[in-house]
């Protein structure tokens, strides 16, 4: 059977799936590379794998070790190397630099089997699970169908990090608050917000935010009520209902982090959150 193959089709395969996977790289450990340094890494990388087209004679586990550790050690020093490349986070050193562009080259395989074994999955489909199963040309594929592939692994995977990264981020500040008023307890899951500057009108303390279904929960009547005035987005002025409790605290992991004496809630008719995910916010400077 006779196979013909582009060069400079497989070149751009090769230079477009690199720049993909260095992409992922970057946004996983947030590297601050520019994007003609991923191009440059990118270069080298597909231009390898057409050298290794023309070339005859090396053994399957030379080709692995220069196609893995030596080309792929290559394409992240030049994308992620010393200077602006690297992670913000990182210490100076050759010690340092030398960790992170191991990290690098880690993320860089993982990035790279993880796509591999999506386009296996697909390959019946495309023939483009053939690409990461080694830099040999196998079989013949279409370009526009991997382009389409290609595209929709690296915007699927960057949209799944940044869900995680959003929950992970609302998991931070999300806490457990025990309010108590009268010996009644209550357990709730709160938020702590920044935007929430409330402050009570007549001493100037800080205002928590409950739902109304908390404090019905908590208290069915109360001596002392007050009227607490806001600010919200779509609406220039209103007054929020506030009670003044005996204690609550805040837990996270099962362990109390801080504690109030007698604290101010303010009552809110509408739900805090629209997936419910919290019925509480904790002041801001709190």
């Amino acid at each position: 059977m006779t196979v013909t193959l582009y060069l400079d089709l497989f070149f751009l395969i090769n230079f477009g799936m690199d720049y993909l996977l260095l992409s992922l790289v970057k946004r996983l450990l947030h590297l601050a590379s520019p994007w003609q340094r991923l191009s440059m890494a990118s270069l080298a990388g597909a231009a390898w794998a057409c050298f290794d087209l023309l070339i005859r004679g090396i053994p399957a586990w030379g080709e692995l070790l220069i196609t893995w550790f030596a080309v792929g050690g290559a394409m992240v020093i030049l994308a992620f190397g010393k200077g602006k490349g690297l992670c913000r986070q990182s210490g100076r050193g050759r010690g340092a630099d030398f960790h992170h562009i191991g990290i690098c080259l880690l993320t860089f395989w993982m990035v790279s089997a993880l796509a591999g074994g999506i386009f296996s999955v697909l390959g019946d489909q495309t023939l483009a699970g053939w690409y990461l199963s080694g830099t040999r040309a196998v079989r013949q594929w279409r370009l526009l169908p991997f382009c389409f592939w290609a595209a929709g692994i690296y915007f699927g995977l960057c949209s799944c990090l940044s869900i995680l990264r959003k929950k992970e981020k609302e998991h931070k500040v999300l806490y457990q608050v025990r309010l108590s008023y009268q010996g009644e307890e209550v357990l709730v899951t709160a938020l702590w917000d920044t935007g929430n500057q409330l402050y009570e009108p007549y001493g100037g303390q800080p205002v928590h935010v409950v739902t109304g279904q908390v404090c019905r929960r908590l208290c069915t009547s109360v001596p002392q009520l007050i009227y607490i005035p806001f600010r919200s987005v779509g609406r220039e002025y209103g007054m929020m209902p506030g009670i003044r409790i005996d204690f609550m605290e805040a837990e996270k992991e099962g362990r109390v982090v801080r504690r109030w004496e007698r604290p101010w809630l303010a009552v809110s008719k509408r739900p805090l959150s629209l997936s419910h995910q919290y019925e509480m916010l904790l002041h801001g400077e709190e």
